[in-house]
């Protein structure tokens, strides 16, 4: 009989020891479930509100984008207007130096006119007394020209460097656009995650 409420006993303290067994394991599996599902209702928080802020920050530099197009383009019109204003002044300029070379020309002619002339008179000190007094002229008339020319050098100098500065803004110019444009599209690829943006 003592055998007997041993054994009893035995399976019993077995029996529990079992039930504990599986009362810890459920316990365990409960906790780990509950614990996925708390991560998992975390990362979905997380997400919608990173899809959230992403939209509003969106939202909120779609303004400056467009801000910012307008004045590049308001800016293109400017510079154009100035480079046709630029190209008027050119024209200016070629005509004013048809001009120069033009009254070269006929001072050119006029002294050779003046050498034949000279050549054929008797008188030569006369002659060559007053050809002095046009040479003196002459030299009046050319050192006028001289600043002249020197003024136009100067400009043309200033043009060329100015040429070579909008140059140098031009190709930056198409380098920040190539760079918005990127940018823009960018910024718009969360929109298309919208449905009535994403057509």
């Amino acid at each position: 009989m003592t055998d007997e409420s041993t054994n009893e006993e035995s399976g019993d303290a077995a029996s529990l020891l079992i039930f504990r067994i599986i009362k810890e394991r459920l316990g365990a599996s409960v906790a780990r479930e509950e614990e996925v599902d708390y991560r998992g209702v975390r990362d979905s928080r997380r997400t919608f509100f990173i899809g959230r802020t992403s939209l509003l920050m969106t939202l909120l530099l779609t303004v400056p984008v467009f801000y910012l197009i307008w004045t590049l383009v308001g800016a293109m019109g400017t510079i154009t207007d100035r480079m046709e204003h630029m190209k008027v002044q050119v024209t200016v300029m070629r005509q004013d130096f048809d001009e120069v070379a033009r009254l070269m020309a006929s001072i050119d002619t006029s002294v050779s006119a003046m050498s034949g002339n000279i050549a054929v008179i008797p008188p030569m000190e006369r002659r060559l007394s007053s050809m002095r007094g046009d040479f003196d002229v002459m030299t009046v008339a050319m050192g006028g020209i001289t600043p002249n020319v020197t003024t136009i050098d100067g400009i043309l100098g200033v043009m060329d460097r100015d040429m070579a500065e909008m140059s140098n803004a031009f190709g930056f110019v198409n380098r920040d656009v190539f760079h918005m444009r990127r940018n823009v599209n960018q910024m718009s690829s969360p929109l298309r995650m919208i449905p009535f943006f994403g057509r």
